[in-house]
């Protein structure tokens, strides 16, 4: 029998291995120095300044559209931003931030399916995404799929490996998941 969540759950986890984007310098050094930070301070400060490159854009309406978006977020006003992300995925199809935004949107209304399908387009576009990897796993833990979720989770240590909440995840699963080959 097909099963569409497990379906979406290899897509997403085949997508983890897309190749890096060229041309992003600074963001390259930003994965550099998290993935060797030691200091939680300089981590939160290098994770902030990623977040704020993804969530930047070019084009100033999509750019002010995205504020639109977080400030939904932080406010919990959520219910008037589906049809905004739906128009910001069409306009701007390139962008990783849109995809994931709307993935995170999804997730909180528990439509696992179309957060796993926007997560394969936001790792599609950055692989390094650790809040669509974070989102991957949590899914795959709420299905009970917890060698997926192993397999998310230590991806967001290989990119960030001083995020407690995950650390202790992965021991954890380390523990309860069944050997696989993925």
């Amino acid at each position: 029998m097909f099963d569409p969540l497990a379906s979406r759950i290899e897509l997403a986890l085949g997508a983890m291995n897309t190749p890096l984007p060229t041309n992003t310098p600074e963001l390259d050094a930003l994965f550099a120095k998290l993935a060797s930070s030691q200091e939680d301070r300089a981590r939160r400060e290098t994770t902030h300044r990623i977040w704020s490159i993804w969530c930047s854009h070019e084009d100033v309406a999509a750019a002010e559209t995205m504020r639109t978006v977080v400030e939904a977020f932080d406010t919990g006003e959520l219910g008037r931003i589906g049809e905004t992300l739906d128009a910001m995925v069409r306009r701007w199809p390139d962008w990783a931030e849109a995809w994931n935004k709307r993935a995170t949107l999804h997730f909180v209304s528990d439509r696992h399916i179309e957060s796993l399908d926007d997560i394969v387009r936001t790792l599609d576009r950055e692989p390094r995404h650790f809040g669509a990897l974070s989102g991957l796993g949590q899914i795959c833990l709420g299905c009970g799929d917890l060698t997926s979720a192993l397999l998310a989770f230590e991806r967001v240590l290989a990119i960030d490996p001083g995020v407690r909440d995950v650390q202790q995840a992965v021991a954890m699963l380390k523990k309860r998941a069944q050997p696989t080959i993925h």
